[in-house]
């Protein structure tokens, strides 16, 4: 929803970040792959995540390093949205996105706002889809 906002290492950043989150759980699940994929759309950019070289601490210092506030909390809300696409954050995921928000001064309460946001706004599209679908 707000990728467009970030400049080129950014986006990189935040796919390299995608990608760990993905793989935390060990399942890259469809719902994951539509959303990476959106992503990729929304930000006009193609990704190889098997390209993907920085592992989650590095990825997480750099995005501390560099970015600014807004785009950290951009990074954060989109990176969760991937997490709770397959309806499943597990205690891998977590612990990254925990960290993340650690690194980057962000407090809790965001994040539980950002996680209920998030599972409203599924909810919100899981009816349309039942509306549009009938």
């Amino acid at each position: 929803m707000y990728l467009e906002a970030l400049n080129n290492r950014e986006k990189e950043l935040f796919l390299s970040l995608a990608y760990n989150l993905s793989a935390a759980d060990k399942d890259y699940s469809p719902e994951e792959r539509v959303t990476v994929a959106s992503y990729c759309r929304e930000m006009g950019i193609d990704f190889d995540m098997s390209k993907v070289n920085l592992s989650v601490d590095e990825v997480i210092d750099e995005i501390s390093r560099i970015c600014s506030n807004q785009i950290k909390r951009i990074i954060v809300f989109e990176a969760m949205r991937l997490t709770l696409a397959d309806l499943d954050y597990d205690d891998d995921e977590r612990a990254i996105l925990k960290k993340a928000f650690e690194k980057f001064g962000l407090d809790m309460s965001f994040h539980d706002s950002c996680e209920a946001l998030i599972n409203d706004y599924i909810e919100l599209q899981g009816k349309i889809n039942e509306l549009i679908e009938e």
